[in-house]
This record gives C-alpha cells, structure tokens and sequence, in this order.
C-alpha cells in the first residue's frame, strides 16, 4: 500500500507505524484506519523479522480522536453493516488487529490522546508516556457513548464511571497512577525508552511472547471484555441514531450546520468552563 496518512519503518526486529497528519493533531480519517490496519497486519502476521510493533505520531499530539470533520451522517442500518463489514475504527475487525496480532504493540505517547485516539492507544499492549500527555473522552460531552468501553478492565470501575460521566482529561501522572500508561518519561527520554523496552521484548523467544499474549487475553475475554465490546457497537449505533432526542446534541449539530465544526466545538466548551477551571484548580492544590 502507498501510504499517504501514516509512516512505516522498519529498524532491526521492531516496526514503527507512526500517524502523519499533524496538521489534524492526527484525527483518524478513515484513510488513515484502512492504511494503519495494513501496516499492522504486515508487520503482525506476515513480516518474521518483526518482534514488536511501536505507535507513535508525528507533530504535537499522539491523536485527537476520530476524524469528525466530514460531518457524515447515518441511519441505523448504516451504521451497523459499516460495522459489520470491518471497515472503520469502531469494527470489532479493527479491535482485533490489536487484541489478536501475534506481536506486542507499543503505544509511544505524546501530547493529547483523547477520544479514539485514546481508545487506539488502549487498544496496544503497552503505553509509555511523556509527561506532557494528556487523556481522557472529551467527546462524550457532545454526545456518546465511548466506545468502546474497556476502561473497566483498565482502569478500574470508579474511575471509568468518573471520566466517562464528566468528559474530564487526566494528566501523565495520573494516568500511571491508575494503570493506564506503563511509564511516564521526559519528552526527550521517550523515543530511547519506548526502543528500550521494545528490544527486550525482542530479546524473547518470539513464540513465548506470542503465547503470552494469548494467555493474557484468555483471561480477559473470559471475564466477558469481547462481548463488551460487541454490544458496545450495537450502543453506537442507537446512540448515534437517537441523537435527536438530547437538546445538547441537536443544538450542538444545530450550530455545526450553521457555522462549522469550530464553532459547535466552541459553544461545548463553554458550557464546561467553569467546571475545568474548578477541576484544574483543584489538581493544582493537591
């Protein structure tokens, strides 16, 4: 595949996949998924040389979520068959270019990782992070729900009610304290740490890192986090199609119409102001 949205290099046994579309803090168009899924696939199942797979994105953000400018609209029947056919992010064919690739994925995080670009990042085996990173789902607050929902498994219960409730970002720090990344570096530390621990994974039998993998995800899809995920497509899609009935929604949709995405973002984030100013305020009080 010629890639145009994302970059794939190969150095020694570990893959680099990097998203390339800065200037969209690297929303993930749909180009940008089927491109990304091939690489994975390449460098998952076909390629022997490859021990381990490394995500990581160029400019100043690992990822803003999905791509919403195009401001499509589908009915329900849409929505299912688009994921049913695999093609886009929230397909459980998508989840398991990650969840099922025979090699451990490294997410390598830097500024904001929200949304699906959060959701992609949960998605890898492990996540270390610069301290200027951001995380969280924003995009519940102009409609939901996040999808999908493995933060339970990830971050706990409380928590993921939290955030899932609120929309609110947590910093680096944070983020460690609850589970969600492995290690947190200076920025100028982290391409030297996530190659560090990239190449020990190397080190392994490739077979023992493979079957651990697979005994890893054994136990969670034990405990029931695919069928999570598969009713969690259904729940997009009557959220997605109900959105008439939330005032937020229709206006937020309303302003989108009228004036363009900028300004539906902005009038969100207006209504939220004083409680991120109060959470902020908060976190740096300690």
């Amino acid at each position: 595949m010629d890639y145009k949205n994302i970059k794939y290099e190969k150095r020694g046994p570990i893959a680099y996949v990097t998203l390339n579309r800065p200037d969209k803090l690297n929303a993930l168009s749909n180009d940008l998924q089927l491109e990304m899924r091939h690489a994975l696939e390449n460098a998952g199942w076909e390629d022997q040389e490859i021990r381990v797979i490394v995500l990581k994105a160029a400019g100043r953000a690992f990822s803003a979520g999905f791509d919403i400018t195009a401001g499509q609209k589908l009915n329900a029947a849409e929505w299912r068959a688009r994921f049913l056919k695999g093609k886009t992010f929230s397909a459980s064919a998508w989840w398991d270019v990650f969840w099922n690739n025979p090699k451990p994925i490294i997410a390598q995080i830097h500024g904001f990782c929200i949304a699906g670009g959060l959701a992609t990042a949960t998605f890898c085996d492990l996540r270390i992070c610069s301290e200027d990173a951001k995380f969280g789902a924003p995009e519940i607050r102009t409609g939901g729900p996040y999808i999908p929902a493995v933060w339970p498994w990830v971050i706990g219960m409380t928590k993921a009610r939290e955030l899932l409730y609120t929309g609110n970002l947590i910093d680096a720090d944070e983020a460690k304290r609850l589970d969600l990344v492995n290690q947190v570096v200076p920025g100028a530390e982290l391409d030297a740490a996530v190659e560090r621990q990239a190449l020990t994974i190397a080190k392994l039998p490739a077979a023992t890192v493979e079957y651990n993998k697979k005994l890893i995800n054994m136990s969670y899809e034990l405990m029931g986090v695919r069928q999570v995920l598969e009713r969690s497509m259904e729940l997009e899609a009557i959220a997605v199609t109900s959105a008439d009935s939330s005032p937020e929604i229709a206006e937020f949709e309303s302003i989108r119409e009228k004036d363009g995405l900028k300004a539906a973002l902005s009038w969100n984030a207006a209504r939220f102001d004083d409680e991120d100013a109060w959470f902020k305020k908060s976190r740096e009080r300690g």
